[in-house]
């Protein structure tokens, strides 16, 4: 009998998450809009504006797809580079990863923002020769407690992510790798 009661809570556990399994993704409606922003003083573009904008392209599940473009001109009118953005919005995380490609190796940028704790960290490690300060450093971006909206929280989360990379990272050596 207690072998039954096992195998039936095993299967009742099963099934309920494979029927909620996409239900842990909120703000499913911020996740398909695109979004931009600015970089002012940027160190990749000789201390002008370096402007992004997350340009939504698909939904696979909790997967939200988007293309980064990168652009030194205000206009935004043709990208200076690209890459390809994985986001996911969970109920206690989320994550924002940035694929970059350079001599045929993908390398991913991540920024894991923890929504109970009102923080985030940038982590990456960029291709030999892509730093701009050895070793990189990412500080921590701490959310105060006053609250925000959500789209202007997480417009600031999305900056601060382009802006340590900023910081850290020489785009030219993707532009060139392109």
């Amino acid at each position: 009998m207690k072998k039954l009661y096992n195998l039936t809570l095993l299967i009742a556990f099963v099934t309920l998450f494979s029927v909620t399994g996409n239900s842990q993704v909120v703000m499913k409606d911020y996740l398909v809009a695109n979004h931009q922003g600015v970089v002012e003083k940027s160190l990749n573009n000789n201390g002008s504006g370096l402007f992004y904008k997350f340009e939504y392209v698909s939904t696979e599940g909790a997967r939200i797809n988007y293309k980064l473009h990168l652009y030194k001109d205000k206009g935004m009118s043709t990208p200076w580079m690209s890459f390809d953005v994985l986001m996911r919005n969970l109920n206690w995380t989320y994550y924002v990863d940035i694929t970059m490609s350079k001599d045929g190796a993908d390398k991913v940028a991540a920024m894991i923002f923890k929504k109970d704790l009102r923080w985030s960290r940038v982590k990456y490690s960029p291709h030999v020769g892509c730093l701009r300060v050895d070793p990189p450093v990412y500080e921590r971006y701490t959310i105060g407690a006053e609250t925000e909206s959500a789209e202007v929280l997480f417009a600031g989360l999305l900056n601060n992510f382009i802006a340590q990379l900023d910081k850290n990272v020489d785009f030219n050596c993707y532009a060139a790798a392109k």
